[in-house]
């Protein structure tokens, strides 16, 4: 299984880090992976 990163623009990820950092209690950081898939993993709830 292969995958790839979405290029989503940097000010859309910023505004999106800063609502779940400032709505959710306990969360203090948010991160974005762009490692590809492979080597990186995909991980299926």
């Amino acid at each position: 299984m292969t995958a790839d990163y979405y290029p989503f623009d940097h000010a859309f990820l910023g505004r999106v880090a800063s609502r779940v950092i400032n709505d959710v209690r306990g969360i203090d950081r948010v991160t974005y992976d762009i490692t590809s898939k492979p080597p990186g993993t995909i991980a299926w709830e």
